[in-house]
């Protein structure tokens, strides 16, 4: 049985594989050629028509089973919110209708279709709907009394989407809003007494433009008038003095009187609130202006107005200090004084004075108002005054007082280095003084310059110079803040002086005809004027560099070779620096290094040793030479005899 059914199994798995690979090689062949939207009966068509889109895909396939094509409807090219979405694989098309069409269906329409990978979308379409309806308007009451709320309903429920209601009462908006519902209402309460003639409308936003509908209906509303006026008076009188007392009264009359909430006011100040107000005061000049008495019923207020004038008893005090700039250990005088009066009521001596120095009373009860004192620091300080009569008081503005300082004796300082002959610059300075001050250089008394110094941080900076040491001492500083009286002048200036080298001198020990080798020389380099420290410089022929320097408190120095040498020979010269800053060399000086004299001995003895050796040898060579003329002489004159040839020959010592 097992070897019967395993041949049939396996021919059973063998054809649904391949059943289901031709299958899917089937389904998986098609293509999306084209997408295109339709709109019916047209694109522009009148409010209330019926629209209908259809979206029609083109598809190519093979197999027998079509694609499964999504379907999706969108307008005003926002994808992410479609207004519809359809699934089929039964056709190519798919409709999306709206019933009744409206404005706000307005706008530009497109499909998109999407099957497996493959995504294509149409062209778009404008769709354009005609007309809006005209909004209702509607009331809950068509009579009120003034202050009672009407409930406005405007209402287009036949529009769809979003629309901004506009209410109005006559010309004057009194809201807007937006709604989805097609409707709005408002709780109206501010009409004015009379007839309140309502009306409404609204639009819709279409991105690129905007459609307003018509006015609504016009509704009207009888307003009638809530029956209280408020009353104010002012006793004894809206024209006082000041110091009087002043009674003013707010109350309200008419039925409604007693639900009445009353306010007295002056400008943006609330005096008083509750019900008939009564306000009581002393009043000043600056009481005067305009009271308001209000009254509020059921939200409704109403207003009346009184004027009060108040006319001053006296003028406000004012503060004088004279001289206006005052110096310390001079006299000032303060005074305080009214210029107007109300003279149907004081006099002027009714009038009293107090000043005030930083709230300490200086004077009391002057009748003149005046106050004398000799300046110095105790008397700086804020003053004020006081004028009053009676009850009536009146201060002054204030005024801050300071005695100016007198400047103090002056210091006069160097900046700087002074430097005979060269410019250089003095500071003149005061530790006291109030500004300006002004500086004035002096030399032997007579005035060479001057500057005036206005804050702290400025400087009395002069220029100035000297040929001498002496005239160093010959310069003074004045100071002045208050004309020639105040001058103080300072002690004659010190300062050290620094004088610059002249030319040095270069001087040699033994002087530089009598130098010898291997002995001891000295280069003294001298300057006749020079403050010290002077620093001395010796240089060797052309050489930038110097072979030795040093830096002594006094006008000479010497450099020292302690064994002169032929390497040592050139011209020497030497420079002198101070705090000038102006090297100054002197002539050079030529210097020649004889020879040492056993040095010359010894050379003269060689000379004579070689000459004694050449005249030896001169005599020598003379005395051999006359010597063999002689033997030569003396063999010419014996002839030997000529032995035979087999003769030997015998040789005698």
């Amino acid at each position: 049985m097992w070897t019967i059914r395993c041949p049939r199994l396996l021919l059973h798995l063998f054809l649904l594989t391949f059943v289901s690979i031709t299958c899917t090689r089937t389904e998986s062949a098609f293509v999306l050629r084209t997408v295109t939207l339709y709109v019916k009966p047209a694109k522009t068509v009148e409010r209330g028509s019926e629209l209908t889109l259809i979206c029609v895909a083109k598809v190519a396939h093979s197999g027998s089973n079509s694609p499964l094509l999504q379907f999706s409807f969108f307008k005003d090219f926002i994808k992410h919110n479609t207004i519809h979405i359809a699934q089929t694989n039964t056709s190519d098309q798919v409709t999306y209708t709206i019933p009744k069409a409206r404005a706000s269906h307005t706008g530009t329409y497109q499909c998109d279709v999407r099957v497996m990978d493959q995504y294509k979308e149409s062209s778009t379409e404008e769709i354009i709907v005609k007309g809006l309806q005209i909004p209702v308007l509607s009331v809950d009451k068509r009579y009120v009394t003034e202050g009672n709320t009407v409930m406005v309903t405007c209402s287009a429920k036949e529009e769809s989407g979003e629309l901004t209601f506009s209410i109005k009462d006559g010309s004057k908006e009194i809201y807007l809003g937006r709604s989805t519902s097609g409707e709005v209402q408002k709780d109206y309460s501010h009409m004015s007494v009379g007839t309140a003639r309502l009306s409404c409308s609204y639009f819709i936003n279409l991105g690129s433009r905007m459609l307003s509908s018509n006015d609504s209906n016009v509704v009207s509303v009888v307003v009638k008038d809530l029956d209280f006026t408020p009353t104010i008076t002012v006793l004894p009188s809206t024209e006082v003095i000041e110091g009087d007392s002043v009674h003013i009264t707010c109350r309200v009359e008419g039925k409604n009187y007693s639900s009445s909430l009353l306010s007295l006011s002056k400008g943006s100040k609330l005096l008083k609130t509750g019900k008939n107000l009564e306000y009581k005061t002393i009043v000043l000049a600056a009481d005067s202006g305009k009271y308001e008495c209000s009254a509020t019923v059921n939200n409704v207020e109403k207003n009346v107005y009184a004027n009060l004038t108040v006319k001053e008893l006296f003028s406000r005090p004012v503060l004088n200090i004279t001289p206006a700039e005052v110096f310390e250990r001079q006299q000032f005088t303060v005074t305080c004084t009214s210029s107007e009066f109300a003279s149907e009521r004081i006099g002027r001596h009714d009038v009293k004075y107090s000043i005030y120095r930083s709230n300490q009373e200086l004077s009391l009860n002057s009748i003149d108002g005046t106050y004398r004192a000799m300046a110095h620091t105790e008397t700086n300080g804020n003053y004020t005054c006081k004028a009053h009569v009676n009850d009536t008081i009146k201060w002054s503005r204030s005024m801050f007082f300071t005695a100016k300082v007198l400047v103090s004796r002056p210091t006069i300082t160097v900046l700087g280095e002074v430097v005979l002959g060269q410019p250089f610059q003095i500071e003149c300075s005061s530790e006291n003084g109030s500004f300006p001050i002004t500086y004035i250089l002096k030399q032997n008394q007579m005035t060479l310059s001057k500057t005036s110094v206005s804050e702290p941080l400025q400087k009395a900076i002069f220029a100035a110079s000297i040929q001498s040491e002496k005239e160093i001492g010959q310069f003074t500083c004045e100071a002045q803040n208050n004309g020639v009286d105040s001058a103080r002048t300072s002690d004659a200036l010190l300062a050290p002086v620094t004088v610059p080298v002249e030319k040095p001198i270069l001087m040699t020990l033994p002087v530089a005809a009598d130098i010898t080798e291997d002995h001891e020389v000295q280069f003294h380099c001298i300057v006749t004027k020079g403050t010290p420290p002077i620093s001395f410089k010796w240089y060797q022929d052309e050489n930038q560099h110097p072979v030795h320097t040093v830096t002594v408190m006094k006008n000479h120095s010497a450099y020292s070779i302690s064994s002169m040498k032929s390497v040592n020979e050139g011209r020497y010269s030497c420079g002198a620096l101070n705090g000038a800053g102006q090297e100054e060399v002197s002539d050079s000086v030529l210097v020649t290094v004889r020879m040492a004299r056993w040095k010359k001995g010894l050379i003269v003895g060689t000379c004579l040793l070689c000459v004694t050796g050449l005249v030896l040898a001169v005599l020598v060579m003379y005395y051999r030479a006359k010597r063999g003329k002689r033997e030569a002489t003396v063999k010419l004159s014996v002839k030997p005899a000529i032995p035979k040839n087999d003769d030997s020959v015998i040789s005698y010592p």
